[in-house]
């Protein structure tokens, strides 16, 4: 009987040292930087519809505007867009020298970050369904210092299908949707030896992916879950999204970049000899939100004049805990259409002012936007800029 106890003594020893060393780890979430939800500060809760409900708010399936997104192409970077303009230009006209480019990239590490990003889409959302896949490639680096830097570089691929049912309910129209969301990521993690050998392939010319090959590059699967209603009375609308419910958990092997990426160019599989993670758990953590929407009915005017405001509460049940200042939370957003083709967009993300212009031709749609968000946990603490522009084919 003694050594039985022994036994379990010692297996709950073992479980428990195996336990200490498990960690947890916050990934990403699936959200494009849509140049028409940055110009509007990304308030988009209680008002999005067509293509952007896919990350918003799946009540938007069945409302109003349905569109079919034949492809939808966004590329954003993280820098301060008028140093990143000026570089351009050097670039452009040859006269640029390695020590500019490591002032600048020496800047924007320092003050919130450097990276660049991309999506492209397609899908179709209308008569209370959404379908589509979207791939997302997303890429940060930040430090105290140029030779300090370190961030991550993740690359995603989801499909999402959903239902929405509208209904009325004493004089409101009540949407009520969600959907499901399988999705493929590679996650690599840049520490700062790796970060440091990309930033000297940048200033030099060199190959940025050599210097990723031996970095550790997590993949595997999840699979989201959202739910969302939106309520309309009039001029007036209300939201509640729920992404991301319960958290969404990826199932990781790991190995190293270089392994990943002849894997995936010889065969377009990853490598099957892919070592385990252990414990470790990455999770995108759920986000619940809540908006409300004034969008008045100009009447005969609106194909003129047809203006819109928002404003959004993202993570409230971070905000009720303490863990983060309520302003980097807020997000609000104000639209201006003219003659139903041009539109002016501006508005305040997580303190920081944004403005955006989109054009819509025929079945062209544009859009561009810069924008500030707060990386920190209080408003001033690491604010990261940027731009981002949207070319889409829909109708």
């Amino acid at each position: 009987m003694a050594h039985k106890t022994f036994i379990l003594a010692a297996i709950s020893f073992l479980l428990g040292v195996g336990a200490s060393y498990a960690a947890s780890y916050v990934e990403a979430p699936f959200v494009p930087l849509s140049a028409e939800a940055m110009g509007r500060g990304g308030s988009m809760v209680a008002d999005t519809t067509g293509y952007d409900s896919f990350f918003y708010n799946p009540a938007g399936f069945s409302r109003e505007n349905g569109s079919f997104t034949l492809g939808d192409a966004t590329a954003w970077m993280y820098s301060r867009p008028d140093q990143a303009l000026t570089l351009g230009q050097q670039l452009l006209a040859g006269t640029s020298t390695t020590a500019g480019i490591a002032s600048f990239l020496n800047d924007q590490v320092t003050t919130g970050g450097v990276g660049i990003g991309a999506s492209a889409g397609i899908g179709y959302v209308g008569n209370g369904l959404g379908l589509g896949t979207v791939l997302i490639v997303d890429s940060l680096l930040n430090g105290p210092v140029l030779l300090g830097a370190s961030g991550n570089m993740t690359g995603t691929i989801g499909f999402i299908g959903g239902l929405s049912v509208p209904f009325d309910v004493l004089g409101f129209k009540i949407h009520v949707g969600g959907d499901i969301r399988p999705m493929i990521r590679v996650h690599v993690p840049i520490t700062n030896t790796v970060a440091v050998g990309m930033l000297n392939a940048l200033i030099s010319n060199g190959d940025v992916f050599a210097a990723m090959n031996s970095a550790a590059a997590l993949y595997g699967v999840g699979i989201g879950l959202d739910v969302g209603t939106i309520a309309e009375l009039g001029w007036f609308t209300a939201g509640l999204s729920i992404r991301d419910l319960a958290g969404t958990q990826f199932r990781y092997s790991s190995s190293t970049f270089g392994v990943l990426e002849n894997s995936l160019i010889s065969s377009v599989e990853f490598p099957t000899s892919g070592a385990s993670t252990g414990a470790n758990t990455y999770t995108i953590p759920m986000d619940v939100a809540v908006g409300v929407g004034v969008h008045p009915d100009m009447g005969t005017f609106n194909n003129v004049l047809d203006p819109s405001i928002n404003v959004d509460l993202h993570d409230v049940i971070g905000a009720l805990a303490g863990q983060k200042s309520i302003w980097t939370l807020l997000h609000i957003g104000a639209e201006l259409k003219f003659l139903s083709f041009l539109t002016l967009r501006g508005g305040l993300d997580e303190g920081y002012l944004t403005a955006g212009l989109g054009v819509k031709l025929a079945f062209l749609d544009l859009n561009v936007a810069v924008f500030t968000q707060e990386l920190g946990q209080y408003v001033g603490d690491t604010p990261n800029s940027g731009a981002t522009l949207s070319l889409a084919i829909r109708w």
